[in-house]
């Protein structure tokens, strides 16, 4: 296999533990992964300003961000936007018909904001009842969108800055209905986050043809690099396609039994340090 030379870590259940955090231990194999001159780029759902959050936790900034799934890519160093797919005016329209249709809320991602109406609002509820450490509403790039009316004002001001949507249901049966109305559009790239098996979901919503492994194809072409030598390391079905086209692609072993089946290699779970112990094994070749 050729020398890694771009290392693409996901977030939520790969770089961070099961508190939410980067751990000492990830925090420094992949400093040891850049002093070893490879490239790191975070690649997440998440946007902008979380994903800047989770960055400060590490030892040594990394280079690179995949945002909200794919939807653009950013230069840590500047801040320089080097790709942007997100959804436009149709797109928002038709998730947002989809919304009435379903008696939801919206809930979109800018690069540095979240608006969200009240069906978020309990979807963070139900989390945190289950025990579940979840963003706090509260914090500069949050806002609560109440009615109509002012979502008619979101939706005016951030046109064409709109890189992701997400809606919530407390019913999953309700959202695999949602995903088949927004997939007879025929304009969206969905991914379904499930959790504790199943109880609860939502799904994130994108361009069509918009997911990680495609925002992490163009980076790589843009360096001058070839997929081979990447190594991508993730645990969810929106790090699927990321997994597949990346030369090694290692799942964490408390992924869902398809991602760890579509992967390279399994590596040790989130909270036992399965991003340094990757990291050691396949870049540091300890």
């Amino acid at each position: 296999m050729p020398k890694i030379q771009l290392l693409a870590l996901d977030l939520d259940g790969t770089l961070l533990g099961t508190d939410s955090l980067v751990s000492r231990e990830n925090a420094r194999a992949v400093r040891l992964a850049q002093q070893a001159g490879v490239q790191v780029v975070l690649c997440t759902g998440r946007n902008l300003t979380e994903t800047r959050a989770f960055n400060a936790q590490l030892d040594a900034s990394a280079d690179w961000a995949v945002i909200t799934n794919g939807a653009a890519v950013m230069r840590f160093s500047d801040g320089a936007q080097m790709a942007f797919d997100g959804l436009d005016r149709e797109m928002c329209a038709a998730v947002r018909a989809i919304c009435a249709k379903f008696g939801l809320d919206l809930c979109i991602y800018t690069a540095d904001r979240l608006y969200y109406g009240r069906d978020f609002l309990r979807f963070l509820e139900e989390l945190r009842r289950r025990g579940h450490v979840t963003l706090n509403e509260a914090d500069e790039g949050y806002e609560f969108v109440p009615d109509k009316a002012k979502w008619d004002e979101v939706l005016a001001r951030e046109d064409g800055r709109i890189v992701k949507a997400i809606l919530h249901h407390l019913d999953p049966a309700e959202i695999d209905k949602i995903m088949q109305a927004l997939e007879e559009t025929g304009l969206f790239e969905l991914t379904p986050s499930v959790m504790y098996g199943g109880e609860l979901k939502n799904v994130e919503i994108n361009r069509k043809g918009v997911h990680k492994g495609y925002a992490l194809n163009r980076l790589v072409t843009q360096l001058g690099l070839d997929m081979n030598a990447v190594m991508a390391i993730g645990d969810s079905d929106n790090d699927l396609i990321m997994l597949q086209t990346a030369g090694l692609g290692v799942a964490m072993a408390n992924a869902a039994p398809h991602v760890r089946a579509a992967a390279d290699a399994v590596t040790l779970d989130n909270a036992s340090d399965g991003v340094a112990a990757a990291i050691k094994r396949y870049i540091l070749e300890e």
